[in-house]
């Protein structure tokens, strides 16, 4: 279980266990200046289907995630607060929306980017924390934020170069705003962190509502 390195305005007053490796996440919520562990369960995030709402799926996903750690940290850390999150893509066309996750291949990506190019989608960011209760038992917080997202019009080969540079392999929706990606975005509406993957206000607001982390002590305290 990887450790990281606190810095910033807040402390963690409990064990907290980040259920997911990406890169960006953890960024997101080192931003806060907590100290944190990092624990992934290969496989537990479920696959959407074509009756899914956007929103209860990404929740869904997120706790999955989480449910799959606090299982597998209970024995050490059965005090953990452990905090999930899952990101999608989504296009809403007139039949409905269409759930964009990870690609398959290049291809696959390529035909996401070309789908996107000159539109506007949403990208949902879910998140599950979940925490020892007084009594033994373990609470569960579901929620999740939104963001509007509008491409430029871009030719099939700027996006076939984008793609193979491979950024697009592990990102929903094909794509990574806070890196290589950033050229394809136009317009944001939202939370800038929703959209990396972590909202970060929502999840600061709700770990120090529930008591899992406080404001870190200056030196004049």
């Amino acid at each position: 279980m990887q450790k990281t390195m606190p810095s910033g305005a807040f402390r963690a007053l409990r064990p907290i266990i980040l259920a997911s490796s990406s890169p960006r996440r953890r960024e997101l919520l080192g931003s806060l200046g907590i100290d944190f562990a990092i624990k992934v369960v290969d496989g537990s995030e479920p696959a959407p289907t074509l009756e899914d709402d956007p929103a209860a799926y990404v929740m869904r996903a997120a706790q999955a995630k989480a449910e799959a750690v606090a299982r597998a940290a209970a024995p050490e850390t059965p005090d953990a607060v452990i905090l999930g999150s899952d990101t999608i893509v989504v296009l809403h066309e007139e039949h409905g929306p269409i759930i964009l996750g990870k690609p398959a291949n290049r291809d696959e990506a390529l035909a996401m980017l070309l789908h996107l190019s000159g539109r506007t989608h949403t990208v949902y960011t879910g998140c599950c924390i979940i925490g020892p209760s007084a009594h033994g038992e373990k609470w569960v917080e579901l929620f999740y934020d939104a963001a509007d997202v509008t491409f430029a019009e871009w030719p099939e080969d700027v996006l076939r170069a984008y793609a193979a540079t491979g950024e697009c392999d592990d990102k929903a929706g094909s794509y990574a705003k806070q890196g290589l990606g950033s050229f394809l975005v136009s317009e944001i509406k939202g939370q800038w962190s929703t959209i990396v993957g972590l909202p970060v206000l929502a999840v600061a607001q709700r770990l120090m509502a529930g008591g899992s982390i406080g404001v870190k002590k200056t030196a004049s305290q």
